[in-house]
């Protein structure tokens, strides 16, 4: 006799739904079993072959640049007219009233008008006791610090430079702007001149001029201080400046460290540049 319980339920078969099995090729299956370092490598190589690629570029527009800027200050006029002129700033100064400054057509003029040269070429901006006092103190120092802060500007723009001046050198505010124009104006003209001379290290002038700063005890220049050096000796950048951006410089400063009798960090033409008719002292009453 069975047990009710032995009694088998009938079971319900139903369709099992076909499915599609995707069969992968070799290269698929090779790739899936690449390692993850190797996936890594092959990201480390795209972007350094892409680097390379930028490095390149950069290259070529800055040598097409630097040609290009070359050319246009090879053939610019000189700059010797601003230091061979005869005109003169002169100062007249008395215990009780201002210092007044005017421009002579010459020495003797100046002189017969009561009033000592503070520096040869037309007064400017920076024809002031404070800025020449400057000029001289920093005649070993100043080209760095300028280019330091020339630097900012490629970030920062004018207003970097001209804080990075105020802070770094100290010129009265409307010397500094002539600076900092000077500056702009390397920016447009001279940018890829300049790069380049910091990159092929020929970014800084230092040092020319060394004898000629011992023979004068680093103050104003005298009548025996004299020099061969030319504008020639300038690195590219120096030269690039002097040419293109000298010029609005002069006519804004009216003093540079030249034109005010100062043996500076910069190779020079000392003998035919560097002011002689100085008066020392010119401040004094």
């Amino acid at each position: 006799m069975e047990d009710s319980n032995d009694k088998k339920l009938p079971v319900k078969v139903g369709k099992i739904a076909p499915q599609s099995i995707t069969l992968l090729d070799d290269d698929e299956i090779a790739k899936d079993k690449q390692p993850k370092g190797d996936k890594r490598k092959c990201t480390c190589k795209s972007i350094t072959i892409a680097f390379f690629a930028v490095f390149i570029v950069f290259v070529i527009v800055l040598l097409i640049g630097a040609a290009v800027e070359k050319s246009n200050y090879e053939n610019a006029a000189t700059t010797i007219g601003y230091y061979s002129t005869k005109r003169v700033c002169g100062a007249k100064v008395n215990e009780t009233l201002p210092i007044i400054f005017g421009t002579y057509d010459n020495v003797d003029t100046a002189h017969a008008n009561g009033a000592k040269i503070v520096n040869c070429g037309d007064c400017g901006h920076c024809s002031n006791r404070r800025d020449i006092n400057i000029y001289n103190v920093t005649r070993n120092t100043l080209t760095k610090t300028t280019t330091a802060c020339a630097t900012k500007a490629f970030l920062g723009g004018a207003s970097s430079v001209r804080n990075c001046m105020e802070e770094g050198v100290g010129l009265t505010d409307d010397c500094n702007t002539c600076w900092v124009d000077n500056v702009m104006c390397d920016m447009r003209k001279c940018v890829f001149t300049c790069i380049k001379s910091l990159i092929l290290g020929g970014g800084e002038q230092q040092g020319g001029n060394n004898k000629a700063k011992e023979d004068s005890g680093g103050e104003i220049a005298g009548d025996n201080n004299t020099m061969t050096m030319t504008n020639e000796n300038l690195n590219d950048c120096l030269l690039c400046d002097e040419k293109l951006c000298g010029p609005a410089f002069i006519e804004c400063a009216g003093a540079n460290r030249r034109r005010s009798g100062i043996f500076s960090d910069i190779g020079r033409d000392d003998a035919n540049e560097v002011c002689k008719v100085i008066d020392i002292g010119w401040w004094k009453p």
